[in-house]
C-alpha cells in the first residue's frame, strides 16, 4: 500500500512538473497581437528610447554613473552601435544574463540596419 502510495505520489509530482517550463511568448505565438509591430520602422524617439531604457539604460547598468557605454542618450546610444550590435543582436547576451526579446532585438536591428534614425 505505502509502494503505492510512494509511486502515486511520484507520478503525480511528474505530471505536474513537467509543465513548468519556461517559453518566450514571441517564439511560442509570433503572430500575436503583442508581436505584430517587431518589424515597424521605428526611430530613436518612436520606440528605441523605450526599448534601450527598459532594457540597457537602467540604474547600475548602462545610463549616467554606471556601466560603461552610457547609452542613456541617443548621442551617446549611436556612438557606441557597434558594441551595442554585438553584445544585444549578435552575440544576444545583453541585457544580462538572457538578453532581449526576439521582438525587441528585431526592432533594434531593424533601427541599426536604417541608418539609426532618430
Amino acid at each position: 500500500m505505502i509502494k503505492k502510495i510512494l509511486l502515486a505520489t511520484i507520478l503525480l509530482s511528474f505530471v505536474v512538473l513537467s509543465g513548468c517550463y519556461y517559453d518566450k511568448e514571441e517564439e511560442l505565438y509570433p503572430n500575436s497581437i503583442n508581436n505584430t509591430d517587431c518589424n515597424a520602422p521605428l526611430t530613436y524617439n518612436t520606440g528605441i528610447k523605450t526599448l534601450i531604457n527598459s532594457n540597457c539604460a537602467t540604474s547600475g547598468c548602462h545610463a549616467a554613473g554606471g556601466i560603461s557605454p552610457d547609452l542613456s542618450n541617443y548621442t551617446l546610444l549611436k556612438a557606441s552601435i557597434s558594441s551595442v550590435k554585438f553584445r544585444a543582436i549578435d552575440a544576444k547576451n545583453m541585457p544580462s544574463p538572457a538578453g532581449m526579446s526576439a521582438c525587441n532585438i528585431t526592432k533594434l536591428d531593424n533601427w541599426i540596419k536604417a541608418g539609426t534614425p532618430e
